[in-house]
């Protein structure tokens, strides 16, 4: 296998450490809402947002290599991603899929520009990880759907100007078969969001209760019953590569110098930790080039993203126990004091990083994917 670059490649990735180094926001500036759609909005200029989207729809002409070298190097620059992200990811390519000509006109654009910004509701309170289990009620009345229910832990609801949801249409046949995909306009009479203050003091979740909202017909995507569908191949566009593995080696160079610093460099079973670390490290990069294989040679590998969210998410949260670990009582000092030991980021990181297992989809969620559409393994009684 080879897994050197060509020369292309190469300038390739010169000019975008270039660009990126020139235009990426400052720290100061990641927190501002309107500075981030303004950062998409200059990543979509430049040409390197919505590179599996067609071009007529205003895709990046990026090849598949590319993509992969561009994410890597915002990793390396520790750029921020666009704030659009799960709609680049989920929302535009769904539409593209199974919307009409008038949905994809209308909504597709203003996507990879940020004009406006998509929350997914998909989990539901007392159903978990279950989306098959939502009971959010749409019902027909004329040219409407009047929707009633609640989702939970809807990220960005509270800054999002629309909603790629799910509700229930029905309740004959399975509880898959009765499932539909609305667009809903949050700013609706009737929508009330209500962050949720998460163990890190950010409110990034949120409540999202729908008493009586009328959706128009129109903004039913693709047919009535086919939500599940839907949803399902909106989840499968891979969320990894090359990058996420760079992350990690970051991650690992930052342990191995905090060590240094505290003079722990001689500590065995640190040492063991790290070395353990450092494996699943390449682990790690070893599925990045597999599914950039993948994406290179047109290979559709849906179940490889479920193995890859459970491998990456538990690491993350192997480094961020380590770094505490390793600081001992200076490991709960908080972000952003400048006299605790790496500024207070490894507390941090520590508390966000429970949620990585849980989100999109939780580690016992993905456990099962790979052992009954992977390995094969026949599902308990």
């Amino acid at each position: 296998m080879d897994l050197t670059y060509t020369p292309e490649e190469e300038a390739f990735r010169a000019k975008v450490a270039a660009w990126i180094k020139e235009n990426a926001p400052r720290r100061d500036q990641r927190s501002d809402v309107q500075a981030m759609r303004e950062w998409q909005r200059t990543l979509y200029k430049a040409g390197y947002l919505g590179a599996g989207w067609p071009t007529e729809y205003g895709g990046a002409n990026l090849t598949p290599m590319q993509q992969a070298i561009f994410n890597e190097e915002m990793a390396r620059a520790g750029a921020p991603g666009a704030i659009n992200s799960m709609a680049i990811w989920w929302v535009g390519p769904a539409i593209i899929r199974y919307g009409t000509e008038e949905q994809k006109k209308r909504f597709l654009a203003p996507i990879l520009s940020a004009e406006e910004i998509w929350a997914t509701g998909y989990s539901e309170p007392g159903s978990g990880s279950d989306m098959a289990a939502a009971k959010m009620k749409a019902v027909r009345e004329g040219d409407f759907y009047v929707v009633n229910g609640q989702k939970v832990w809807t990220t960005i609801a509270h800054i999002s100007d629309w909603f790629f949801c799910l509700v229930r249409t029905s309740t004959e046949g399975s509880k898959w078969a009765g499932l539909s995909l609305l667009l809903i306009d949050l700013k609706s009479p009737g929508v009330e969001v209500r962050p949720i203050r998460q163990i890190t003091g950010d409110s990034e979740f949120n409540e999202v209760f729908l008493h009586d909202v009328k959706v128009p017909v129109q903004n039913l995507l693709g047919k009535e019953g086919q939500g599940w569908e839907i949803v399902s191949s909106a989840l499968v566009n891979e969320r990894s590569g090359i990058a996420g593995s760079l992350r990690v080696d970051q991650l690992l160079d930052k342990l191995f110098t905090s060590a240094r610093k505290r003079d722990k460099v001689d500590d065995k079973l640190l040492r063991q930790k790290l070395a353990t670390l450092a494996i699943y490290a390449q682990v790690l990069k070893s599925f990045s080039l597999r599914a950039l294989s993948d994406a290179l040679h047109q290979r559709f590998n849906p179940h490889m993203s479920a193995a890859m969210k459970l491998f990456s998410t538990e690491l993350n949260q192997r480094f961020s126990e380590t770094g505490v670990d390793m600081l001992g009582p200076y490991g709960v000092l908080w972000q952003g004091n400048q006299q605790t030991p790496d500024n207070g980021t490894w507390a941090y990181q520590y508390l966000y990083d429970r949620s990585a297992t849980i989100a999109g989809g939780t580690s016992e969620v993905q456990r099962n994917i790979v052992a009954q559409r992977v390995l094969g393994l026949p599902r308990g009684s």
